[in-house]
């Protein structure tokens, strides 16, 4: 694009003021460049005499001032929609950054020589951006660079917590986060060691009480159909289902008789009769041979309880209780998160298109997860979430079988369903602000569930203390308590010699040591001179013999 020099002083007028006072001494026989105030420092390189090229870094919306050691007739802008150029004299120009990009601007003089190359690179101004930096984060050595539309943040801050304000206020500045580049780096140590033990206790109670009455008796006897009465209770327990053990006491009482299978009768009174005239009865005969002897032939009976009486006390208490302990320990680099899972994984049939199963498995256990963020020196903001959980029964899910039938309606076979367990789970999930090394504790996860029934003959059960003997008692407590103790450390690398496991030392027993002896591993210790300042000591791991 051309433009006269004459025209360019025609449209100064409207630049004057804004260049006022942008002048600059120019040094002889050179070029010189001034910036408005605020603006950021303009960035010149020399490429010679002859043809000079001068690379300039011009801020979006600010102004630039060049100098020219001859008059100069034209000026030649390759891109005016990044930068213009205004002539305020035959040897002064106003370079406008425009909009954000490159361009080059060539000064000619009246023979169209070239007397000035500006390399032209117009950006966004950071210089407020840096005001803002040094003012939240004075002990930051950051570098706000614009390119484009984006920010590239570059340099040192001494913590995370400080890298994260600049983050915010470079991301507020640009128009968004995805217009702002991280490049910062901490100086802080970022690597957290976490150590954290899980602690939980389950206290089991039941009480087990009961009693069951029963009575019989035959009312009537030695008749061709005996009928009698009968009373019995049957008080269970409801809670847990069945008597789970304890003592149980059993007492009774009644009366017997022996009942003659064939009796005879005098008439219809329903006695017995006097068993040396009539045969058959009491269960024996007697008779006279021919030499005058009394002959007694004992018949068949059977033992008959006409009354009977039956009373059954069953009694249980048990007390139980449970301790699970878990000490997971995890390192992880600042912002990035780990994971720790001591447990197991169970198959669960999941259904899919086309009557088609397959399996997917489930996690259960001692579970720990967390994601570190370091502050400072002293603070590191910890993200985390533990749960200990297990397999239970109790909210399991059950399939019912299927029934395939033929074309009659016959069943031919039977597909059995499935039977998926259920998991009972205790999670903590919290975010926490600890110094390193020391601890916090998250207590209060209690949870007590009480069950109880009783069972026995309505409006007897009922009665202040004979009621006793007519109902049974089933009682369930369970409480459970879950304690996570927290421990953050800041931690760095050292050499491999510094450190001992539980393995070192160890060595297995030869084979005379290990028939003769009984020993499993050979006695034998590393040196002193081997050991890292401190030894390894701890509840685990191989001890010597």
């Amino acid at each position: 694009m051309m433009k006269r020099s004459d025209t360019f002083r025609r449209s100064c007028a409207r630049t004057v003021a804004l260049a006022s006072a942008l002048a600059m001494v120019l040094p002889p026989g050179g070029f010189a460049f001034a910036q408005a105030p605020g603006q950021a420092q303009v960035t010149i390189q020399s490429a010679g005499a002859a043809s000079p090229v001068q690379r300039v870094t011009l801020p979006l919306g600010k102004s630039a001032v060049v100098d020219l050691p001859v008059d100069a007739r034209d000026v030649v802008i390759s891109n005016p929609e990044v930068a213009d150029a205004v002539m305020r004299t035959s040897r002064r120009a106003f370079v406008l950054g425009v909009k954000n990009g490159e361009t080059n601007i060539f000064f000619l003089d009246a023979a169209g020589r070239q007397i000035l190359t500006l390399e032209v690179r117009v950006a966004r101004d950071t210089g407020e951006l840096d005001a803002l930096i040094q003012r939240f984060a004075p002990n930051a050595r950051v570098t706000a660079e614009a390119v484009g539309e984006s920010i590239i943040l570059s340099g040192n801050v001494p913590t995370a917590a400080e890298a994260d304000r600049i983050l915010r206020v470079a991301q507020q500045y640009a128009g968004g986060a995805d217009k702002v580049v991280n490049m910062m780096s901490i100086l802080a140590g970022d690597q957290v060691y976490l150590r954290v033990r899980i602690i939980e206790m389950q206290r089991t109670v039941i009480k087990q009480l009961g009693i069951n009455l029963t009575s019989s008796n035959i009312l009537n006897q030695l008749l061709p159909d005996d009928w009698g009465l009968r009373f019995a209770t049957a008080n269970g327990f409801a809670v847990n289902g069945n008597f789970l053990g304890g003592t149980s006491v059993d007492a009774t009482w009644a009366t017997n008789f022996i009942r003659p299978q064939g009796v005879t009768f005098l008439s219809g009174n329903a006695s017995l009769g006097d068993p040396s005239q009539l045969a058959g009865a009491g269960g024996f005969s007697q008779t006279v041979d021919s030499a005058g002897r009394i002959v007694t032939t004992y018949g068949p009976g059977e033992l008959v309880t006409g009354e009977r009486n039956d009373a059954s006390i069953q009694a249980l208490e048990r007390v139980g209780l449970a301790r699970t302990l878990a000490e997971p320990v995890l390192t992880a680099t600042s912002g990035e998160s780990a994971s720790f899972l001591a447990g197991g994984e169970f198959p669960v049939p999941v259904a899919q298109e086309g009557s088609r199963i397959s399996v997917e498995f489930k996690p259960f256990g001692v579970g720990l997860g967390f994601t570190p963020v370091v502050l400072s020196p002293d603070r590191i903001l910890l993200k985390i979430s533990t749960e200990v959980s297990e397999i239970s029964t109790a909210a399991s899910f059950r399939q019912p079988d299927t029934v395939i039938r033929n074309s009659a309606g016959l069943v031919t076979d039977t597909i059995r369903g499935l039977s998926i367990p259920g998991i009972s789970v205790r999670r903590a999930e919290t975010t926490l602000e600890l110094p390193s090394g020391r601890s916090m504790i998250m207590a209060g996860l209690i949870q007590s569930q009480t069950r109880q029934a009783i069972e026995g003959l309505p409006g007897l059960k009922d009665l202040p203390v004979l009621g006793n003997l007519f109902r049974s008692r089933d009682f369930a407590n369970n409480e459970t308590e879950l304690v996570i103790i927290i421990t953050p450390y800041l931690v760095q690398s050292v050499a491999p010699d510094q450190l001992q496991s539980p393995a070192d030392g160890y060595a297995p027993a030869s084979d005379p040591n290990a028939l003769l002896m009984g020993r499993l591993n050979r006695a034998a210790r590393p040196g002193s001179t081997t050991l890292p300042p401190g030894r390894y000591r701890a509840p685990i791991g191989h001890a010597p013999q």
